[in-house]
Order: C-alpha cells, then sequence, then structure tokens
C-alpha cells in the first residue's frame, strides 16, 4: 500500500512540473502589455514593439503620442500559473525612453 501511495505523489508531482514548464514559455499578449502599460503610463498606448522575454521578465516598449517607455513585466510559469484564475494581476513598470 505504501508503494501505491508514492507512485501517485510522484504521478501528482510530475504532473504539476510539467504544467508548470508549459507555462514558462506562455508569454503575454501584445494586448496584455500594451492594456498594462497604458495602466501604469496612463496614456493611450498605440503600439507595444521589440517584445523579448527571458523567462522571468518580459520586456518592450511601449508607444504613444508623447513618445516611447521601456517596459518591463514579470512572467514566466509562476506569474502565468498565479494569473490563469484572475487572482494575479502584475503591473508593468515603464520609464520614459
Amino acid at each position: 500500500m505504501k508503494l501505491h501511495s508514492n507512485i501517485r505523489s510522484i504521478t501528482l508531482l510530475s504532473g504539476l512540473v510539467l504544467a508548470l514548464a508549459g507555462c514558462a514559455v506562455a508569454k503575454p499578449s501584445n494586448d496584455d502589455l500594451r492594456n498594462r502599460a497604458q495602466l501604469t503610463i496612463g496614456k493611450n498606448v498605440t503600439s507595444v514593439s521589440n517584445v523579448r522575454n527571458d523567462n522571468t521578465q518580459t520586456y518592450f516598449t511601449a508607444n504613444t503620442s508623447a513618445g516611447g517607455y521601456n517596459c518591463v513585466l514579470p512572467s514566466g510559469g509562476m506569474i502565468a500559473f498565479a494569473s490563469m484564475g484572475g487572482l494575479v494581476s502584475m503591473p508593468a513598470e515603464c520609464n520614459k525612453e
């Protein structure tokens, strides 16, 4: 009986690890990046460009009529997992270019 319990625990843990590994490659959409940047900047974002990701942060440029902003958004597996139920919505951190 102890072996059955251990196998079930290992199977559940393996499934969780695979699910989080799949989330790690998911990146926010351009619409999501634009919305989060608009909230931070307080201006209408006309476009999002130069999007890049290092598995823990998503870097992008938010373009407005007043100029561009360099923005950073936490991302990766744990952020994607936490935001699936709408529990966490991390704001972008933006600085004027």
